[in-house]
């Protein structure tokens, strides 16, 4: 419970007992002098008449489990019988009956009047007196009440305070809680993760349920091993045989490798200076070819420039052609016409050449005789002028053509000759270069060929002895992993 609670629970005790005091200080009871506290509601007023009855007759105290008590009211001061309820408990009973006995010997020795009177005296002063006291006692109460009521209203602050602080601490719990979720959300997780993982493990659980079987195939295969390992002892013993022996045969592949690849170095060596022969045959075979391209350069150039000037002639020659091309076509028009003329000139000329023995020519007289205009008298003129000139006879001419003949008849031959031996020259140095090539073709050939001859050896022997280590380390790998796993699974067994 909270302080609060029991702070609450106090002050309905407290009123409770108060509003008890208050009720049963209202009447008092009064059996032979002594006072005894009883509560309001338990007392019956009954008349005079039945008072004095139950007097007379001397009601029996235990009668009918109802004993009656003479009681005065606090308030008019009347004596009045009171039935008494059922005892609460046993103890009380005896208590009970010796008063009720008592009170019915004093009942029928005092008489009414002064009885009564006495008996109203001696009860006021009794309850003045109690009243004084009860009402000290009251007042102590009510103090102590306050004090009571201080002291609960300040647990009250410190309960107040107590449940902020109570309250921060929820927070910090809630908080706490909040995270607490997280990590149990995370935790759960996990746990999700796991079971997967346990379920995972029991599939594998049920796929070894027939571990039993599997031992017992395993034993078999474990004898049958061990028949197989006394074998394979047998056959370690054979191949440990063997491996000395093809130690022994490498030893001699080694010797007989080493006696091969000396060959083959001399053979190289020998090789080597053919090679530099040949190599000094085609240096030299390579300078003639050098000087004979010079030769034939600078033949080319010669040539080259022959070729111009003989394009540039017969570009002259074209042009020529082309200028006298219409000349030409005229002149095949006019040709029957000129022809006629021409042998009427020749005629006349004839006749003035033996009429006249001059060298001139009279070209008007020949026009007039011939019949020709003025113009064409005047071109034929200067073409006969022309002929005249060309008919006489020129020493120098005739020696520069001449000269010019011979030049070019030399030049011709020259050229000749020089394509001829440019031809030659060629020819000499192709069969030469070819005749180089197809050597140094064979001589790369035939060293290729001993080269991959001597290559195929070393490998075919090389590839032998490597296979038959490689055989025998497999084999003695096989063996070395049979003998394991026949150790282990011994040790297993």
């Amino acid at each position: 419970m909270t302080r609060t609670g029991i702070f609450i629970f106090v002050i309905f005790k407290l009123e409770e007992a108060l509003r008890w005091h208050f009720q049963t200080n209202n009447y008092r009871e009064e059996v032979t002098g002594q006072s005894i506290r009883r509560p309001s509601a338990t007392i019956r007023l009954r008349s005079a008449s039945e008072l004095e009855e139950s007097i007379i007759r001397g009601v029996d105290a235990l009668r009918f489990g109802r004993p009656s008590l003479i009681c005065r009211c606090s308030d008019c001061g009347a004596v009045v019988p009171k039935c008494l309820v059922k005892p609460r408990s046993t103890k009380m009973i005896p208590w009970m009956l010796k008063n009720s006995s008592k009170l019915g010997q004093d009942a029928e020795r005092i008489s009414e009047a002064s009885l009564d009177r006495f008996v109203v005296w001696l009860q006021l002063r009794k309850e003045k007196d109690m009243l004084r006291e009860s009402q000290s006692q009251s007042f102590g109460l009510i103090r102590k009440l306050e004090d009571h009521v201080r002291s609960l209203s300040e647990a009250h602050a410190e309960d107040k305070k107590y449940i902020q602080k109570l309250e921060r601490e929820l927070s910090n719990c809630s908080q706490e809680i909040d995270y607490l979720q997280d990590q149990l959300n995370s935790r759960n997780e996990e746990v999700h993760s796991l079971e997967e993982r346990v379920r995972i493990l029991e599939l594998k659980l049920i796929d070894m349920d027939n571990l039993e079987e599997k031992v017992d195939i395993l034993r078999e295969e474990l004898r049958r091993s061990d028949m197989e390992r006394e074998l394979l002892v047998q056959e370690l013993e054979t191949t440990e045989a063997e491996l000395q022996s093809s130690s022994l045969s490498v030893e001699k592949l080694e010797e007989s490798i080493s006696s091969v690849a000396l060959e083959s170095h001399c053979e190289i060596e020998s090789m080597k200076l053919d090679l530099m022969a040949l190599e000094q045959n085609y240096f030299e075979a390579k300078k003639v070819q050098e000087e004979t391209l010079q030769e034939n350069e600078r033949l080319n150039s010669l040539i080259d420039g022959l070729e111009v000037r003989i394009e540039d002639a017969q570009g002259i020659i074209d042009n020529l052609e082309k200028e006298n091309k219409e000349p030409r076509e005229t002149i095949d028009l006019f040709e029957p016409n000129a022809r006629v003329l021409c042998q009427r000139i020749g005629e006349c000329i004839e006749e003035l050449q033996n009429d006249d023995r001059e060298s001139k020519i009279d070209i008007q007289l020949l026009m007039s005789k011939v019949g020709l205009s003025k113009e064409m008298g005047e071109i034929f003129g200067h073409l006969i002028a022309k002929l005249s000139t060309l008919h006489a006879p020129d020493p120098v001419l005739k020696e520069k053509m001449e000269k010019m003949s011979l030049e070019m008849q030399e030049y011709e031959e020259l050229v000749k000759q020089l394509k001829g031996e440019l031809r030659d020259e060629k020819f000499k140095a192709k069969e030469e270069a070819e005749d180089l090539a197809q050597e140094m073709a064979e001589l790369r050939y035939e060293m290729t060929c001993l080269l991959e001859e001597e290559r195929k050896r070393r490998a075919s022997i090389e590839q032998a002895s490597l296979q038959r280590i490689t055989e025998l380390e497999a084999q003695v790998r096989k063996d070395q992993r049979k003998s394991t796993t026949i150790v282990q699974q011994l040790q297993l067994a």
